[in-house]
């Protein structure tokens, strides 16, 4: 009996067996979706972002970017109105949540206040009367350390100065905290470069009069006779927050911690010239009774305390 394993043996010049069409088909619709499955990885993994960013201030927005819902909608992202014009942060979102890591508003220039001093090219600090005519405000009054600007008032001096050069509409936002103290006012805002005040308006984003800081304010001046448009809005404000305002030909909004609190379409309340960003601490007591006069218990020195700014281009 011959061996059985010699009847598997193929002669290299036997005749070759038929092909088996199963096999084929089953290897082809394989290759087929393995490539399909290739090309869905490339183009999903791969595919840039469509609005990246393009500076580190603005990276270090992700965390932010965390809390906000994928809808874009404000008003899923607006604080609570309650009566007479004031608003309460949802609890739920971060503070220092930004307005432009929610609404992905590209950055156009910024101070990280990472140095020892001021940038003589950015800002111009102020020397002479206080707003009110109440105290002197001086450049000494105004240092940079730790990764973070002091605006320090102590006695009847203060500190303020202005981003230049001003621009007309954008979006500005500052990361701050203030310190509790009757009879100084922390105060950052939009003012006009005309110096034309109270016809060339004003925007106050972070005005925080109240000495514990358990509300901020943020209002519109507009018109000769100073007429105002504002609310306030509850909180604790000796922890960092951000605050932030939207200026555009058609309306001004602002914003703290992400969540919009504030919106006007109405022509007469929208400046229309050149403006820049001011950051400063009035001394009290003002004329309107807004800033209360320092107490036998307000500290030797009032700080505020500026994290970041960042300009960001127009709607």
């Amino acid at each position: 009996m011959p061996d059985t394993h010699e009847l598997a043996v193929v002669h290299p010049y036997a005749e070759p067996r038929p092909p088996r069409w199963g096999t084929i088909i089953l290897t082809l619709l394989l290759t087929i979706v393995l490539g399909l499955g290739l090309a869905l990885f490339l183009v999903v993994g791969f595919w840039p972002d469509p609005a990246p960013r393009t500076s580190a201030a603005v990276d270090r927005a992700q965390t932010a970017d965390s809390a906000r819902s994928d809808t874009g909608d404000r008003a899923d992202y607006a604080a609570t109105a309650l009566p007479g014009g004031r608003f309460e942060l949802d609890p739920t979102i971060p503070a220092g949540t930004e307005a432009a890591a929610r609404y992905s508003w590209p950055l156009l220039q910024a101070d990280e206040f990472d140095g020892t001093a001021l940038n003589p090219l950015t800002w111009q600090p102020y020397e002479g009367g206080a707003a009110g005519a109440v105290g002197q405000r001086s450049a000494s009054n105004l240092t940079v350390s730790g990764g973070t600007l002091k605006v320090t008032s102590r006695g009847l001096t203060s500190g303020g100065m202005g981003w230049q050069p001003g621009q007309t509409y954008g979006r500005w936002e500052v990361r701050a905290r203030t310190e509790a103290g009757a009879g100084y006012r922390p105060a950052i805002l939009l003012w006009p470069d005309g110096e034309d005040w109270p016809i060339g308006g004003e925007i106050d984003f972070l005005d925080t009069p109240h000495p514990d800081r358990s509300e901020t304010n943020f209002v519109v001046h507009y018109g000769a006779q100073n007429s105002q448009d504002g609310v306030a809005v509850e909180g604790d404000f000796t922890g960092w927050h951000t605050y932030a305002v939207e200026w555009a030909p058609d309306h001004v909004a602002g914003f703290v911690d992400g969540q919009e609190v504030f919106r006007t379409t109405d022509p007469q309340k929208i400046p229309t010239g050149p403006m820049r960003l001011t950051i400063q601490q009035d001394i009290g007591p003002s004329e309107d009774g807004w800033t209360p006069a320092p107490a036998t218990t307000t500290p030797a020195e009032v700080q505020m305390e500026v994290d970041w700014v960042r300009i960001y281009a127009a709607p």
